[in-house]
């Protein structure tokens, strides 16, 4: 049992990890908007990947990557 814990355990620090990087919520940022669009607005792919990328790119504007 302890092993599956163990496991669990560096899971929930990598996913912590990674939601704090501003590059995962400009990914996820894109798929709400794609899928958002596309299935609730009835946009076509194109228009939805449009849409995407702007909020991908407004995303990407107001949290920047930190340099090192």
């Amino acid at each position: 049992m302890s092993k599956f814990y163990n496991k669990f355990g560096t899971f929930m620090r990598y996913a912590g990890e990674r939601l704090t990087e501003p590059s995962t919520w400009q990914g996820i940022g894109f798929l709400v908007a794609l899928f958002g669009c596309k299935l609730g607005a009835e946009m076509n792919w194109g228009e939805a990947a449009g849409l995407g990328g702007i909020i991908s790119a407004a995303i990407k504007m107001i949290f920047p990557d930190v340099k090192k």
